[in-house]
């Protein structure tokens, strides 16, 4: 499975297997971890087996978890744009678990902070988590707005449709999909509403817009 093809694949999964995750896997995603903090600058960590963070205080806000001991920090250095930083990278990590097999989930407000188990500095700040493991059951399918209702622009190239409908499939808080992709001379503005996360947000939108339409970062304005 490609990353391209993960898209269509990944949901969100809130229960897992009580199995780990086999060694190889590990050291794959820690290596595409590795390459993330350097390129975007940030300090995501991938914890295993930590049976104490599961859920805050054993009653999660939005939805039960199950067996959900490994999980991503999505983490990097304060800065105005960290947020959707980290929703670009925290994306591309879904995806790539899901090339492995593994279901993954964001998680923003529901997660005990366990900081004994990763390590930031002063200047850092930990945006979310994301569990990753063996999905245990299947998901059910959320509703998603239409193209329409989020993208603009007069004369759209066949790479801009194509990349709304791969942001459109893009997980976001609350599955408010709150963006706005318009498109113009070439380039496309991607602007974030007002919402629960909508920065975060809007960097996972991007990473589906970019594997989506087979264009890079050179495209945003």
């Amino acid at each position: 499975m490609t990353i391209k093809e993960a898209i269509n694949v990944r949901h969100s999964v809130r229960r897992y297997l009580d199995v780990q995750i086999e060694e190889e896997k590990v050291q794959q995603l820690k290596e595409v971890v590795a390459e993330l903090n350097q390129r975007l600058d940030l300090h995501i960590q991938l914890v295993l087996d930590d049976k104490e963070v599961s859920t805050k205080n054993g009653k999660p806000k939005y939805g039960a978890f199950e067996n959900a001991y490994n999980y991503f920090v999505l983490a990097g250095k304060k800065c105005s744009n960290l947020n959707e930083k980290l929703g670009y990278a925290g994306e591309y990590l879904a995806l790539y678990c899901t090339t492995l097999g593994l279901g993954t989930c964001f998680v923003g407000l529901s997660y005990t902070n366990n900081k004994e188990k990763y390590l930031l500095e002063k200047d850092e700040k930990l945006d979310l988590v994301m569990y990753v493991g063996y999905s245990n059951g299947t998901e059910h399918n959320r509703k998603s707005k239409t193209y329409d209702e989020v993208a603009r622009g007069e004369n759209v190239p066949e790479w801009f449709k194509l990349g709304v409908e791969a942001a459109l499939k893009a997980p976001t808080a609350l599955n408010q999909q709150k963006f706005i992709l318009e498109y113009k001379d070439g380039k496309v503005k991607a602007k974030a509403q007002l919402g629960v996360y909508t920065h975060t947000d809007l960097g996972i939108v991007k990473c589906n817009f970019e594997i989506g339409s087979d264009m890079d970062g050179s495209i945003w304005l």
